[in-house]
């Protein structure tokens, strides 16, 4: 191939942009294979001229992969985006493979941003989806996907992330087919930090950006997390922090996502080499100013899926004891109330009475059954669920309205409080947000559930559901058109819980808002890992 020509002087100034030594070595070598008919280039050929970045792949090489990396577009995509170690973070902005994605736009890598105007709104070309899914192939062919430790600035631990964080950041769409290919599902960052953890950030903030409440598991992050676990992504790794996927989150005011982890089965009270557990971690953060609302929010929400606050450590201390004496109490209130609410359900559907459906709303009919489907399964039925928000999704889609009272008046998520679906009925208030939402005679939910203790009702259902619906934006002190607050049903302690946690959950919104501007400053780059990893020592 002759340097003459404009094929030979863009393979120059190829090799010369992967920024390798010997440029006249390499444009010889990738001339020769540019010159040899791809049906005739062999491994052994490719693993000379310096292809596979990580050795091992060129022996699990998948034959999709090997047929692109073998062609000739395959070797030029190597030289544009695998040769160089930091090359891999502009596959989603090199003009010719930008593929738009459903947002419309194109990805930056350096933003997170998407370009708008008229490109914005076109359909991607066939063609360019099809490089960019070879460029792909390419890069995790060769083992390019594996590299976690290119230097970002001259700042110590200052590194990019590898490229399936990335992918989770700037162009979610092509995670997928990224893991398809044979990229690693539980590939970390160069400070131990998971895959999971970074894509279910990266998914919380787009949430955040549609002004979504950081602090709710919103049914985004359970499709996200659930394709993730499916695909074999570990729920417990520890980054190099010792900290697990629901700490990072929660420390980065992720609250939502954390939760969501623990919903999948993230281990509250898997001890550590020194027997701390999640709940020993989280409740020594409480006595960092910073992360103390976030810290103390996730314990409590760690109770609710199961978390032991008095399991001891190694040196004989229980996560309870670490806490700060009102935060002792307080904590120590809510467990006593999960634990007789638990119980208090499982008699409650025990003795449940088949459904009536003539009586019953379309929503409260199928979720009811979702719900005593999941229970059979050992399913805790004070838990949302991730086939609960799909169904929910499912019926909203079909034009159901999920909040469509019954004839008696009685709204959705009223009944299957009563009737101990709690985990069903708190899937309806995420999807719904219609907690403060007037009724007849200006009663909201709250007021509704306040007031069933004077109906005979268990208290300990509806006290349980008035704690969760504070999570989703209810106000128990918003007054009916008598003027009267649903505060005025509740006996004086339940009242001074629901003041004191009303005032917990704005204080966490507070300081989760703040964490995050933290970590996704305005124009910052999205290739950096900038995730707070540890904020308490045991």
């Amino acid at each position: 191939m002759s340097e003459s020509t404009v094929a030979g002087r863009e393979l120059r100034d190829g090799c010369r942009i992967a920024n390798r030594g010997d440029v006249e070595g390499m444009t010889r070598t990738f001339a020769t294979l540019l010159c040899t008919p791809a049906h005739r280039r062999t491994l052994d050929q490719l693993a000379d001229a310096g292809i596979f970045i990580t050795p091992s792949r060129r022996y699990r090489i998948s034959a999709e992969n090997a047929r692109v990396l073998f062609s000739d577009e395959g070797l030029l995509l190597w030289l544009r985006f695998a040769a160089s170690p930091s090359a891999y973070r502009d596959v989603f902005v090199d003009s010719s493979l930008s593929a738009v994605g459903r947002a419309g736009g194109r990805a930056d890598s350096r933003t997170g941003n998407r370009t708008e105007g008229r490109a914005a709104n076109r359909i991607a070309d066939n063609s360019d989806n099809a490089r960019l899914a070879n460029a792909l192939r390419v890069l995790v062919a060769c083992g390019r996907d594996t590299t976690n430790d290119v230097p970002a600035s001259e700042q110590p631990d200052s590194m990019y992330l590898p490229l399936s964080h990335l992918c989770s950041r700037v162009a979610p769409e092509w995670l997928p087919t990224l893991l398809a290919v044979g990229s690693d599902i539980n590939q970390t960052s160069h400070r131990g930090v998971s895959l999971l953890t970074t894509a279910m950030a990266a998914q919380a903030f787009r949430a955040k950006r549609h002004d979504l409440d950081l602090l709710v598991p919103h049914d985004c992050l359970y499709t996200l997390a659930l394709s993730l676990r499916n695909r074999g992504a570990s729920l417990t790794h520890r980054s190099d922090s010792g900290s697990p996927p629901a700490m990072l989150l929660a420390l980065n005011g992720l609250c939502g996502a954390a939760e969501v982890l623990l919903s999948m089965g993230a281990s509250c009270n898997m001890p550590d080499r020194n027997g701390n557990t999640l709940m020993h971690y989280l409740a020594a953060t409480t006595r960092t100013p910073g992360h103390a609302f976030c810290a103390f929010f996730m314990f409590t929400t760690a109770l609710r899926y199961g978390g032991d606050p008095n399991l001891p450590n190694g040196d004989g201390r229980t996560a309870l004891s670490l806490l700060r004496g009102s935060l002792r109490v307080y904590a120590d209130a809510l467990h006593k109330m999960i634990v007789a609410t638990r119980e208090m359900v499982r008699f409650t559907i025990t003795r449940e009475a088949p459904l009536r459906h003539a009586n019953l709303s379309p929503v409260t009919t199928a979720m009811t059954e979702e719900a005593r489907r999941l229970y059979s399964r050992g399913w805790d039925p004070l838990l949302p669920h991730a086939s609960l928000f799909a169904l929910a999704i499912s019926l909203r889609a079909g034009g159901v309205d999920l909040t469509q009272r019954h004839p008696d008046g009685t709204p959705p998520v009223l009944w299957l409080t009563h009737h101990g679906f709690c985990g069903a009925a708190e899937v309806l208030l995420a999807l719904s947000r219609n907690s403060n939402t007037p009724l007849q005679d200006g009663n909201t939910l709250l007021h509704l559930l306040a007031a069933a203790r004077r109906h005979g009702k268990p208290s300990f259902l509806t006290d349980y559901m008035l704690c969760t619906a504070l999570r989703y934006g209810g106000d128990p002190t918003q007054p009916n058109a008598a003027g009267f607050a649903a505060l005025a049903s509740l006996p004086a302690d339940m009242t001074r819980f629901l003041r004191a946690s009303l005032a917990f959950y704005r204080g966490t919104a507070l300081q989760a808002g703040r964490a995050v501007s933290r970590l996704y400053p305005v124009n910052t780059h999205f290739d950096l890992d900038l995730m707070r990893h540890s904020a308490a020592d045991l």
